[in-house]
């Protein structure tokens, strides 16, 4: 008798795609774990998996209870503009004297698994998208509550940050100063972008997959934005104007 072994595969990007999943048992989040691992590893160069070894050990010696590969990375979409992140739950450990820009987040379980009912959406995309390197079941547990519960990131929450990071980015645009601009703009896109999209019941991917997602929602004008900003060094001019365009957005 032939024995089916069944095997995870990353949700569809939409509201339902989470919770189309039956939740996980033993054998299925083990399936994930290794996928995961190989996904980690095929994303990575030799320097930056150098670097994911040493967060993944020190994670372990301070008895974190998982530690996941998240943004761009995870995605295999990185870009000029693309940091190093990872999202620990438990203790959260020391990054000294590694290279490359990294972000690490971290939270205690309790905590992660109230970003998860609150609508974080990074808590979210991490159990989503993330690759897990370890998790002792506080990842799997909080699988089964997401898809039991059909929880969703708030696309409200992100509408707020959307609307400070845009009237932020106008003002460092009076600062004269270029690079802090496009970096604020980038920001703000990012986060318009990713409101926009929850609030069509679609699932935000990595940075550089937001354009194509947005242009699949009728979202030209907000995918240009997206795109010009991190792919090319558009003017002042551009970047005020496509500011002032999800300004009108955001406030619709």
């Amino acid at each position: 008798m032939t024995t089916l072994v069944r095997t995870w595969h990353q949700p569809a990007p939409t509201r339902a795609g989470f919770t189309e999943l039956r939740p996980p048992d033993l054998e299925l989040w083990k399936s994930r774990l290794s996928l995961d691992r190989k996904r980690a590893a095929c994303h990575q160069s030799g320097a930056l998996a150098d670097i994911t070894r040493a967060i993944e050990a020190r994670s372990k010696e301070l008895g974190a209870a998982a530690l996941i590969l998240t943004g761009s990375t995870a995605r295999n979409r990185r870009t000029r503009v693309s940091d190093l992140d990872y999202y620990v739950v438990g203790a959260k450990p020391d990054i000294g004297g590694l290279p490359s820009e990294i972000d690490l987040y971290g939270d205690e379980p309790n905590a992660f698994l109230a970003k998860l009912f609150k609508g974080d959406d990074f808590a979210h995309w991490a159990l989503r998208y993330g690759c897990i390197l370890f998790d002792t079941d506080v990842l799997r547990q909080a699988s089964i509550t997401v898809i039991e519960q059909d929880l969703w990131p708030d696309p409200e929450r992100k509408l707020r940050q959307a609307k400070r990071a845009i009237g932020f980015s106008q003002k460092v645009a009076a600062t004269g100063d270029y690079g802090a601009f496009l970096e604020a703009s980038r920001g703000a896109f990012t986060l318009a972008a990713r409101w926009w999209l929850l609030s069509h019941d679609v699932f935000p991917l990595a940075r550089d997959e937001l354009a194509q997602q947005l242009r699949e929602t009728d979202q030209r004008g907000l995918a240009t934005a997206v795109e010009g900003s991190i792919h090319r060094r558009p003017s002042v001019a551009a970047l005020s104007t496509w500011l002032a365009q999800a300004s009108r957005l955001t406030s619709s």
